[in-house]
């Protein structure tokens, strides 16, 4: 009769503990025949420790997708460019390896803030209460006179004091991978295309002159108070001389590109040369990526 009764008892109902299960122990649940929690391969979701053995659940909502696309695509653009004197010459074609349309923003982003914070000089300090010249004798003694005690002339409290947790001297400058840096300034180039003019030679300037340089960029469709960046490559001194007296212009070599600029910028005007060799290098089979 005992024996009746105790099976017809329910069992007893074991507790699972809802955990997270990383991609390794899926992988290795996979592994080991669990053929049927392939579609929940992520890098979030919940699971259940039972007995052993892993249990899939509900993929968690927002979760990031193991197979994710790392892959980069290259979008071509024809860009107008003029002769120096200011006639159309035609168009050339800008064809650069760029981030997906998805990572893109972020990784210029990225980098954009590298080279702003690695600009920083990191040189403004200031003294503390024990470096301020003075303050040894304590300014008047302990209790008699109304006043507040003090140990020190120096304090905080006084002007001509230290300064409490101010700056002192450190290094602003972080890295970022040296493939991830190029990438983003392709892909700013490709982004600058809307707004880019290409000049067939920046030689023709023999004396300098920024009179002449205003009156060209005039001609190329520089509009009065936008903001120009101009990429040369081996260009003269005229062209460097030319250019160094204008406020809303920046005049750099191919081997000095800076993202920021280009970002900041209205008009990229870019030498036929300086854009070969961009094509080469930041293209789908450029250098870059060698």
């Amino acid at each position: 009769a005992d024996d009746a009764k105790a099976s017809s008892l329910s069992p007893v109902p074991t507790y699972t503990r809802p955990v997270r299960v990383s991609c390794a122990t899926m992988a290795f649940t996979l592994s080991a025949g669990c053929a049927s929690a392939t579609a929940l391969v992520s890098g979030g979701f919940r699971g259940s420790v039972g007995g052993g053995r892993v249990a899939a659940r509900t993929p968690v909502r927002g979760a990031a997708r193991a197979n994710v696309n790392r892959r980069v695509e290259a979008l071509a653009a024809d860009v107008q460019k003029f002769s120096f004197e200011g006639e159309k010459a035609g168009t050339v074609a800008l064809d650069l390896k760029v981030a997906r349309s998805e990572v893109a923003k972020g990784i210029v982003h990225k980098y954009v803030i590298m080279v702003r914070q690695n600009a920083r000089r990191g040189t403004a300090s200031t003294l503390t209460k024990s470096q301020v010249r003075g303050g040894g004798k304590k300014p008047f003694k302990q209790k008699g006179t109304g006043n507040a005690r003090a140990g020190s002339s120096r304090t905080p409290l006084k002007p001509g004091g230290g300064v409490v947790f101010g700056p002192k001297p450190r290094d602003w400058s972080i890295k970022m991978n040296k493939k991830e840096r190029r990438l983003a300034m392709a892909t700013a180039l490709q982004s600058a295309a809307v707004s880019m003019i290409v000049v067939d030679d920046f030689n023709k300037l023999t004396v300098p002159k920024t009179r002449t340089m205003a009156d060209a960029l005039k001609k190329w469709g520089v509009g009065a108070g936008e903001k120009a960046y101009i990429i040369t490559k081996g260009a003269s001194d005229a062209v460097t001389l030319s250019t160094r007296n204008m406020s809303t212009v920046v005049q750099t070599d191919i081997t000095h590109l800076n993202v920021y600029d280009i970002l900041n910028a209205d008009k990229v005007v870019v030498e036929e040369s300086a854009l070969a060799h961009i094509n080469d290098f930041f293209g789908v089979n450029g250098g870059a990526w060698a």
